[in-house]
């Protein structure tokens, strides 16, 4: 039975005495009958391997005659996997072979996800992939928000040489977007790509490179060799001019890029990714279709089945403007991903301040609205805006999979939201997700100290075509008084690792929960279930243990704290970000 080697970690964990007896033992057991082979001089392999390969002579034999690869393939993917990303590839340029023989290993590590940054030689290695025998196994392609820094000569000692590759990136870097080269060069790659199916924006790399250790990170392809010429490394940061004078922002310009790159090519996309854990929030003007080439546009979102945004709803006003905004661009994106499965809208952490709230009301009052419930039901009685302007409502008739996180709703607004997508809902995430008292009953839920995340479970658990497959809640907040202007504090909400009271007065406590089901164990600030009984284990598991600590251990709202990686990228295993550096 073949293990994959990276789930079998106590075995295969490098370096482990088990893994060098093993390469010992096959060094014995092929050293008599090792053919010659003659390697480049410039190819340097790891100790173990290159002995392996490079036997004893033995006259007449043929040169690609290696026992090395007549082990059978699961032993030999064992083997290079101890081998560093470069001891890798020299291996491969040993012989046809070697190639051949990890070329299936080495297509899906490294060739079906790759990350690229927006530069000359970055994005033209996209293209030369894309016409490449290797284009038809990418089918996950990150573009990442790595950018030549401008001011990097005043904090990095750069020499003469340095200094002019540095200039002449910035250049090349400038005329990219001064030309319109970015979404030529992506349209460009995007059509020749038969099985693309993931575009993903995002500003952090991913730190599961676990061949090259602990700590190696996926980077961008084209990052280390702008490293190398300037010493500099690229930034992320949010504006492309560091004074901030600029209000161009870069999230914003790239995904309007990759927008029209993917219209350009006529792509038809499953999954479009935005992963954000440095503030780089996509502004209503992000998601602008221009008129000539909407139509396009809307063919490629028409076919899109899994969504996620990062979106930041108070910058769509002035600060001195204090009237309610529609997102009214986001509001058209979304009304033409009418095939959607699986969405995923992640907001901005103090989204509980005022000018947030309303327009995140209003955006979230617009997707819950339905033709039995229109908007102007939806809306907040003190949020006055004539609601005749705003789109019709958005269906998703197909969405299967809801996860909000990042973001404060009250327990009616995420009720109206989730109650509309009942009837197709199947997983449900809530992740530092907040909930706020409404305004004229926060004083009666502060003097009760009310868990308002009880009221909103068991609201649910009222929805009767609610059929749930899986349901997680993390990381969760609750704000009672919402009418202080400078004491508005936001209360942890925790499950406790106790075992709940029993309830065995109530009706259906002796409902067994459903076999094949999956319970992963609790934590203090998460709790998830996956099976066919959601409404018993929220019932007699999740609503017993959710509590509020005591006030010394209440906290402001830290703004600037890092986000949980399941925020952003999905915990499949399947869905692991594998990028490749040059």
């Amino acid at each position: 039975m073949y293990i994959s080697p990276r789930t079998d970690s106590k075995l295969w964990s490098r370096p482990t005495s088990i893994s060098i007896h093993l390469l010992s033992f096959l060094l014995f057991a092929f050293s008599s009958s090792f053919s010659p082979h003659t390697f480049p001089s410039s190819v340097s392999l790891h100790p173990l391997v290159a002995v392996m390969v490079d036997g004893a002579d033995s006259p007449g034999a043929l040169p690609i005659a290696l026992p090395l690869l007549q082990v059978p393939p699961e032993i030999l993917d064992r083997i290079t996997w101890h081998l560093q990303t470069t001891e890798l590839c020299n291996f491969r340029l040993t012989c046809k072979s070697a190639e051949r023989a990890v070329h299936f290993r080495f297509t899906s590590e490294f060739f079906t996800r790759k990350q690229f940054m927006v530069s000359e030689f970055s994005l033209r290695a996209l293209v030369d992939i894309s016409k490449s025998r290797f284009a038809a196994y990418l089918r996950h392609v990150h573009i990442s928000l790595d950018q030549v820094e401008e001011l990097a000569s005043s904090h990095v000692d750069m020499s003469s040489r340095t200094s002019r590759l540095h200039q002449q990136r910035l250049v090349e870097q400038s005329t990219l977007w001064t030309l319109g080269l970015v979404p030529k060069y992506l349209a460009d790659a995007f059509s020749r790509l038969p099985n693309l199916e993931t575009v993903a924006l995002r500003d952090f790399n991913s730190t599961r490179r676990s061949r090259d250790g602990p700590h190696a990170q996926w980077r961008s392809y084209g990052f280390q060799t702008l490293v190398d010429e300037t010493g500099a490394f690229p930034v992320t940061s949010r504006f492309f001019n560091r004074s901030g004078s600029s209000l161009l922002d870069r999230a914003n310009i790239f995904f309007k890029a990759i927008i029209h790159g993917l219209g350009l090519a006529n792509v038809r996309l499953k999954n479009l990714e935005v992963m954000e854990r440095n503030f780089n929030l996509l502004l209503d003007s992000a998601f602008y279709l221009h008129p000539d080439f909407e139509a396009a546009y809307a063919a490629v979102l028409g076919n899109l089945k899994k969504l996620h945004l990062c979106i930041d709803v108070f910058w769509a006003t002035s600060f001195h403007v204090t009237q309610p905004y529609h997102q009214e661009n986001l509001i058209k994106f979304l009304s033409h991903c009418q095939g959607l499965e699986e969405l995923r809208i992640n907001g901005k952490r103090d989204s509980h301040g005022k000018g947030s709230r309303m327009n995140l009301h209003l955006f979230m009052s617009w997707l819950a609205a339905s033709e039995a419930k229109p908007l102007s039901q939806l809306q907040s009685a003190d949020i006055l805006i004539d609601s005749e302007d705003a789109p019709p409502p958005v269906e998703f008739p197909q969405l299967g999979n809801l996860s909000l996180g990042m973001m404060a709703l009250t327990v009616e607004e995420t009720v109206h939201l989730i109650t509309k997508f009942a009837g197709s809902l199947q997983h449900l995430e809530l992740w530092r997700f907040q909930l706020i008292a409404d305004s004229d009953t926060d004083v009666d839920a502060e003097e009760k100290k009310q868990n308002l995340f009880v009221s909103l479970l068991k609201r649910l658990l009222a929805v009767p075509n609610l059929n749930l497959r899986h349901i997680k809640l993390g990381m969760l907040q609750q704000m009672l008084n919402v009418s202080g202007r400078y004491n508005n504090k936001m209360q942890a909400v925790e499950f406790t690792k106790d075992k709940p009271a029993s309830t065995d007065d109530e009706k259906d406590a002796a409902a067994p929960v459903a076999q094949h089901s999956i319970r992963k164990p609790t934590n203090s600030n998460f709790m998830e279930y996956t099976g066919s009984d959601w409404r018993h284990f929220v019932r007699h598991e999740m609503i017993p243990r959710l509590h509020i600590p005591d006030e010394s251990e209440m906290y402001i709202v830290d703004r600037n704290s890092s986000d949980e990686e399941s925020e952003d990228v999905s915990e499949d295993e399947n869905d692991e970000d594998e990028e490749m550096d040059e």
